[in-house]
């Protein structure tokens, strides 16, 4: 940014704005250094507002009036904000106060119950538990949109031998070379997903299919051939779970582990909890005029 004196409007409470983009250096040093290198270049009371603040906000300046205008927005704002800040705070408000310090309780505890989970709590879970989760929840992983294994080809009509795609992905492991060496030539659209699950919505986006005419024609087998005017969209499925069904185990094999994750860290802070509490009750902690619970 180019040397230049900011002119700011004077405010009515005491407050002292130092203007010092360009004069003498040896102030400008002095003030570098007692704000540990990065200049001061407003006070209000003990807040300092610094050059680096003013020069993030001024970075995308067209001009230098642009530059002072923008300056000069801020350190109003900041100013006024500090001061209406301080007469706020000035009168007392003990409901206030107790939001404050709950919530700085809350900050810290959260931030410990972070750490403590982060360095103690096993985060590994047994297969054994996943599938017990999952036979004995079943209910809660029932399907709301159609997923498939497969592979998708798109090709102009005017590709050659589209009947050997057709005889190729019926065993699309075993016919790969084939299949990917003619996607390379002549297909517009490719994508093996045979071992992955991908939801119905994401192939009928890239097929001249309607959301009613596609869903027929999966649930009818596990080759769709659909032809517009420029292409031919091939689908091959070699597994699939329609909506309504329970998801397979890999399917939802991360949500079960998210959720048992969940309930060991619920259990596990619990467990934290309850043995600070009784370390308390037999030292620090004293109750009158009833026994412990």
């Amino acid at each position: 940014m180019n040397s230049q004196h900011y002119i700011f409007s004077a405010l009515s409470i005491s407050i002292a704005l130092t203007f010092s983009l360009a004069g003498c250096s040896l102030f400008t040093e002095q003030r570098a250094r007692l704000a540990g290198g990065d200049e001061v270049v407003a006070e209000l009371g003990q807040h300092r507002l610094y050059r680096s603040e003013i020069d993030a906000v001024t970075a995308t300046a067209n001009d230098t009036d642009d530059s002072t205008a923008l300056a000069d927005a801020y350190i109003r704002q900041w100013a006024t904000d500090l001061l209406f800040y301080e007469k706020a705070h000035a009168r007392e408000d003990k409901q206030i106060e107790q939001l404050v310090d709950d919530y700085r309780r809350s900050l810290y505890i959260h931030r410990f119950e972070e750490k403590l989970i982060e360095r103690r709590m096993p985060k590994s879970v047994e297969a054994d538990s996943i599938t017990a989760f999952y036979e004995d929840n079943s209910d809660l992983f029932i399907l709301h949109e159609d997923i498939l294994k497969g592979v998708l080809m798109i090709v102009p009509n005017s590709a050659p031998h589209p009947e050997k795609v057709k005889k190729w992905m019926e065993n699309p492991d075993e016919n790969i070379e084939l299949i990917e060496k003619y996607a390379y030539q002549y297909a517009s659209g490719y994508q093996l997903f045979t071992n992955e699950w991908i939801g119905g919505n994401q192939i009928l986006i890239r097929m001249p299919a309607s959301d009613a005419d596609f869903s027929k024609k999966l649930r009818a087998g596990n080759y769709l051939e659909i032809r517009d005017s420029t292409s031919i969209s091939m689908l091959r499925i070699t597994d699939k779970h329609l909506v309504g069904e329970v998801m397979p185990l890999d399917y939802a094999e991360p949500r079960i582990r998210a959720a048992i994750l969940q309930k060991r860290q619920v259990n596990f802070l619990q467990h934290y909890r309850d043995a600070l509490y009784e370390e308390a009750r037999n030292g620090q902690l004293k109750t009158h005029g009833h026994e412990h619970p």
